[in-house]
């Protein structure tokens, strides 16, 4: 009992100092390693030139869009205000002619100008409704632009400060002193386009909430004009049809323009296809030659490395195919007397073609696995590894 127990003993204190091996071999470190590439101040600095250039492309590229998005509601925000106007013109004629219309209870008599009427409150109709949908979407873009911009301001002028202060602290290195000054030169550039966005910031959203209004206004009147227009329909119901007709067949004549030109060709226009005359295409080649010579350059550039490619493939595949005939020949002679053979020992002839041939896309993949063997997570603690091996193996001599 006594010698089992002491080694048993052993066997614990062999398996501690297992533990205590594996805990080293596989410990990692709690503090971050820091490069060197992050202590050179070179590198920061030129790090900080580059954000810098990327936020500024991307402030500016925010700024044309909101000043655009800025025009763009002023252009509704007009449209908005004269729709509206035409609206309620129209609506009080259209009032005034069903007044009529109700005390003299005559529909023909004014049925003459009715449809006249009708026609323009059926067009401010539509003209304010479109104009008050435009206005609200245009409307929103800016309030989003508005915003958006605002926090690429924020965060330029953010950065614009940390690279002050970074360009403070190694101004006074001779190696980067330079790469520091640049850093605040470009940083105090940044103080006039800062500056002059807070105008843009502060009219887009007066801007956008005017049209807002409009458009709510202008809504509103094309609700009560149709409200009228419907009344008046009921009076006339054959002038709804009629307007409707018109209206389609002017969609018509408005398309099919377009749709016969393209279908009917002049002879001049298909010699100008067949080249007998001279096109505004052949003007252009005549106008620029070089432009031309060069697009030429670049096509027959283009296309002898399309026939180098396609030459080239055509060469593999011919010396795959050869490769192939190669091996089959082979087989072929290395199998041809063996079908006795393969009936009394029970094999196929496909079981002895040889299947450990390798192939050049093998070889050129087996290459780089072999060659980056430094990646193996089994080969970085080898060192441990093996001692924790020989450990092993003594502490089995010292218990058995």
């Amino acid at each position: 009992m006594t010698t089992m127990f002491v080694q048993l003993r052993r066997v614990v204190y062999l398996l501690v100092l297992l533990q205590c091996c594996v805990c080293v071999a596989y410990a990692q470190s709690g503090t971050k390693a820091v490069t060197p590439m992050e202590n050179d101040p070179t590198e920061i600095l030129n790090e900080m030139i580059r954000e810098i250039g990327s936020q500024k492309y991307m402030f500016y590229d925010n700024l044309q869009f909101l000043i655009s998005a800025e025009n763009d509601c002023k252009k509704v925000l007009n449209r908005a205000k004269n729709a509206t106007n035409d609206t309620r013109e129209v609506y009080e004629l259209l009032r005034s002619l069903l007044k009529e219309i109700r005390n003299t209870e005559n529909v023909s008599k004014e049925e003459s100008e009715s449809k006249e009427l009708l026609r323009k409150a059926v067009d401010a109709q539509r003209e304010a409704k479109d104009a008050a949908d435009k206005a609200k979407s245009i409307a929103a873009e800016t309030t989003y632009s508005v915003s958006v911009m605002q926090d690429r301001t924020m965060g330029l002028q953010i950065l614009a400060d940390r690279i002050k202060k970074i360009a403070e602290e190694h101004i006074q290195n001779e190696k980067v002193k330079k790469l520091a000054e640049e850093c605040m030169q470009k940083a105090e550039d940044l103080k006039a386009p800062l500056e002059g966005v807070k105008a843009v910031i502060e009219s887009a959203p007066k801007v956008a909430e005017e049209t807002k209004r409009q458009a709510e206004e202008a809504s509103i009147e094309a609700g009560f004009l149709q409200e009228l227009i419907n009344e008046a329909f009921k009076h006339y119901p054959q002038m709804k049809e009629e307007l409707e007709r018109e209206r389609n067949e002017a969609a018509q004549t408005n398309a099919n323009p377009t749709n016969t030109e393209s279908g009917s060709e002049t002879p001049n226009e298909n010699k100008e296809v067949d080249g007998s005359l001279p096109n505004k295409q052949n003007e252009e080649e005549i106008k620029n030659p070089n432009t031309n010579s060069a697009q030429a350059e670049a096509g027959s550039h283009t296309t002898d490395q399309q026939q180098q490619s396609e030459h080239g493939s055509e060469g593999q595949n011919n010396e795959e195919s050869n490769v192939e005939t190669q091996e089959e020949n082979r087989n072929s002679q290395s199998n041809h007397p063996t079908d006795s053979q393969s009936s009394a020992t029970g094999t196929s002839p496909s079981q002895n073609t040889p299947t450990n041939s390798p192939s050049t896309d093998s070889i050129s993949i087996n290459i780089p696995q072999l060659s980056d063997s430094s990646s193996i997570p089994a080969l970085v603690h080898s060192p441990l590894l093996l001692l924790l091996v020989w450990m092993c193996v003594l502490g089995c001599t010292a218990v058995f």
